[in-house]
């Protein structure tokens, strides 16, 4: 409690001009929402805020998803939030603060299961009583779009302010394009600085108005993933600030570059020592038992690292995302990549999810392999860019079905899977009610 009245009273005085706050709580979809509160209220913080359990599986359009089972059928029963430690910092607008919460129970003793932070936290706490700290780093993709659709109702490319034109032409790693963007780039960044975001800079991706954002490695996972929420709200609100709108779908345009978010993984111990390297500098066993633990679990997982309907549409040949579960050293068609590094610096790649993925869900993924890696073997490694690659789900439908037969536990518990199953279950439902155009246009005089 004092940290925390410490951390309000340091805020207070660092941005006097600030008058509300935004308290931030995810649900499935890593989706922010949440109460403003003036900011006079920060210290009643400490002794929580009681918020319904069902937020949690609220789906995508705000609904609770009544069939996982947290809704009238339990009465909508609170459970107590309570603020993250440094989280409370200012956002784009500056009379407007915010800070994340998290979910305890009832009792606001035990921090809540199904609450998708928790689960992170406690798989890396196992990985920390066996001298495993992991180290991940997250790259960011997103567009910037015009906030007008088309005639069609279609998305549209950001209009460069610079150019005084629509963007269409793809220049990876464009420097001009940069500058072209520097105001909304600089405003990005003096933001970021200002969270303490632990960013490594923009660049221009492989689409017209496309953008990664990239973090430094850290050995504090929840922090890592806490920061990927907030970037992702800074991102929205500078780009309104500049005239823009922003998307993280994973394939918003379907002739253009998805949307990633991949994270990089290295093991260390207690002394920031590799576990992927030996001594001699080659990769370890571990290295390769991580490899193989991975690369069994990847196919049954995909549904909770590709969680919408439009995540699959990433899953097209040229695009550099991966439809196999294999891996390979410097070679981006992979879904794990080794990078090129020296051996204190070698790291797993994985390029599968895409950037609407929850981050703390990804991160629990890939940690629960880690701890899964103690029953394999080297010898379990598949070859690189091996040819016996197992496909993986590529339908929205296929990857649930393969996560509900999946032996994810003790890492990920069935609780949580069943509520995630049965939120994602509701959602393609209704996406497969909808009567699209194409289909119109297609069956309206030759059915």
């Amino acid at each position: 409690m004092e940290s925390y009245l410490q951390e309000v009273k340091n805020f207070r005085q660092k941005w006097p001009n600030i008058e509300f706050v935004d308290l931030i709580f995810t649900d499935i979809n890593a989706t922010p929402r949440g109460k403003r509160i003036p900011v006079s209220a920060l210290e009643k913080l400490h002794k929580g805020i009681a918020l319904p359990l069902s937020t949690i599986t609220l789906d995508s359009k705000g609904n609770v998803v009544e069939t996982a089972g947290l809704g009238e059928e339990l009465g909508e029963p609170d459970n107590m939030c309570f603020p993250i430690a440094n989280t409370l910092m200012p956002t784009a607008n500056e009379s407007v603060g915010q800070v994340l919460l998290n979910m305890m129970d009832e009792s606001a003793v035990i921090p809540s299961p199904l609450f998708i932070r928790n689960l992170l936290a406690n798989l890396q706490q196992q990985l920390h009583a066996k001298d495993q700290f992991p180290c991940v780093a997250l790259e960011l993709e997103f567009y910037l779009i015009d906030k007008t659709r088309g005639e069609l109702g279609e998305l549209q490319t950001a209009f460069n302010p610079i150019k005084k034109s629509r963007e269409k032409n793809t220049q990876v790693y464009d420097l001009d394009g940069l500058d072209d963007y520097a105001d909304f780039l600089a405003d990005l960044n003096t933001v970021a600085q200002q969270q303490g975001l632990n960013t490594a800079g923009a660049l221009s991706e492989s689409a017209p108005g496309q953008f990664e954002i990239n973090f430094n490695h850290s050995k504090d996972v929840l922090r890592v993933c806490d920061e990927i929420i907030i970037a992702k709200r800074l991102i929205r609100q500078v780009a309104h600030q500049h005239g823009f709108d922003a998307t993280f779908m994973a394939k918003p345009f379907a002739e253009q570059a998805g949307n990633g978010m991949h994270i990089h993984l290295s093991l260390l111990d207690h002394a920031d020592h590799n576990h992927f390297s030996q001594a001699d500098g080659q990769a370890s066993d571990i290295f390769y038992q991580t490899m193989a633990s991975m690369l069994a679990q990847t196919p049954h997982v995909m549904a909770l690292i590709c969680p919408n309907v439009n995540s699959y549409r990433r899953f097209v040949a040229g695009a550099y995302a991966p439809t196999k579960a294999n891996w390979g050293e410097n070679h981006r068609g992979v879904a794990l990549r080794v990078p090129l590094s020296d051996s204190n610096n070698r790291r797993i790649e994985h390029r599968i999810a895409g950037a609407d993925v929850n981050p703390y869900i990804l991160a629990a993924v890939v940690l629960s392999a880690v701890l899964d890696s103690d029953n394999y073997c080297k010898a379990q490694c598949p070859t690189a860019i091996s040819t016996d690659a197992v496909d993986l789900p590529l339908r929205m439908c296929e990857a649930l079905d393969k996560l509900e037969r999946a032996e994810l536990t003790p890492y990920i518990s069935k609780e949580f899977i069943h509520l995630y199953l049965a939120c994602k279950r509701s959602e393609l439902a209704e996406f497969e009610r909808a009567i699209t155009p194409l289909e119109i246009d297609w069956m309206l005089h030759s059915a």
